[in-house]
């Protein structure tokens, strides 16, 4: 059996999922493909890299393969019996470390896959939050909820509007008229990302704290007054990129393009000032682009990764050639990009 399950774009609402905030994603045309059969022992292989793990009890192996055996072992606690042995053979064209979300898509892959194979009727709501409680509780990175939603629930031609704080899910229509997004990997990812990431989390339930707040939907403007230093900077963003998403929703809805590009330029300012996780070469990308596109941000957790680009197509072939030449003359490092389209969820592939 074949399953292919996609990463994704976010178009606005960074950082704000663990928070109980907004977000509007999208499923894009990059995909993890997996192939799973019967085995004597758990087996995880992949193409790309052409590695291959046994194991003949799961258990953590600190490599890409503890994303699909979390998502087994939560498998395995919903359905209290055991998976048998499985070989998942793995070949994907998403980017890895990009932002992209290709864990997400590891995890809603490899949970679709064994529901489907093992007919456990599930529904794709349910793998989304099997794949989420991987992530956190057997991989241990605190993200939200929007990464897996989006690799399962996403359609095509639609962003997918959740709001995290109660798990409720909207599909927008994507009318981009003659604009597109594309996405520029920078090529670099800082050691620091996913420790920084967690530190994040932390520092936003420390202003929650002080707040005497249960959660940020509790949080006001005039709340902030109370906050010093890094709280009311984490504080502020979230409020900030929540408005911004509710706003891109509107802007989207009356098909002002132009204006959504003004809100992820706004968007990357306070992930650089407010909520600190961008860094030097995502900057530099994002300063040469300012007024020759639409708009631009950094996406995903931060310290390196990609930048999802709002434009024009002409405008933005115009000026790339250019861009990859400085930057590589800057940094010696040749950045790809690509155009993204939109995506169907995860599914069953021939």
């Amino acid at each position: 059996m074949k399953y292919r399950a996609p990463g994704r774009i976010n178009i606005i609402g960074e950082h704000t999922d663990y928070n109980d905030g907004y977000v509007l994603p999208f499923a894009i045309d990059k995909y993890i493909y997996l192939e799973i059969e019967k085995s004597d022992k758990f087996t995880f292989s992949s193409k790309n890299s052409n590695e291959k793990i046994s194991l003949k009890n799961l258990q953590k192996t600190n490599t890409w393969a503890d994303y699909i055996i979390g998502t087994i072992l939560e498998i395995e606690n919903i359905i209290k019996k055991d998976i048998p042995p499985l070989e998942f053979r793995i070949e994907s064209n998403l980017p890895i470390g990009a932002g992209l979300s290709s864990s997400a898509a590891l995890e809603v892959g490899s949970a679709y896959a064994i529901n489907d194979f093992f007919d456990l009727k599930l529904s794709n709501e349910d793998i989304a939050k099997i794949g989420w409680r991987a992530e956190n509780k057997f991989v241990g990175l605190n993200c939200g909820i929007m990464d897996q939603y989006a690799s399962a629930l996403s359609k095509e031609n639609h962003a997918l509007f959740i709001d995290t704080y109660t798990k409720k899910y909207d599909l927008i229509p994507l009318n981009l008229k003659d604009y597109n997004f594309y996405i520029i990997n920078s090529g670099v990812k800082h050691e620091l990302g996913n420790s920084e990431y967690n530190v994040r989390k932390k520092q936003c339930d420390e202003a929650l704290k002080t707040l005497e707040k249960k959660s940020f939907r509790d949080v006001s403007y005039e709340d902030l007054e109370k906050l010093k230093g890094i709280s009311y900077k984490r504080a502020k963003h979230v409020l900030d990129e929540n408005n911004r998403v509710l706003k891109t929703i509107e802007a989207l809805k009356n098909n002002n393009i132009e204006l959504i590009g003004e809100y992820l330029f706004e968007s990357h300012e306070s992930l650089k000032n407010l909520y600190e996780v961008s860094c030097e070469e995502i900057d530099y990308i994002i300063d040469n682009l300012k007024n020759k596109v639409t708009g631009a941000r950094i996406v995903g957790g931060g310290f390196g990764g990609s930048i999802l680009v709002l434009s024009k197509e002409d405008d933005f072939e115009k000026i790339i050639n250019n861009l990859k030449y400085e930057y590589y003359k800057k940094y010696s490092i040749e950045i790809e990009y690509f155009k993204v389209k939109s995506s169907n969820g995860v599914e069953k592939y021939v």
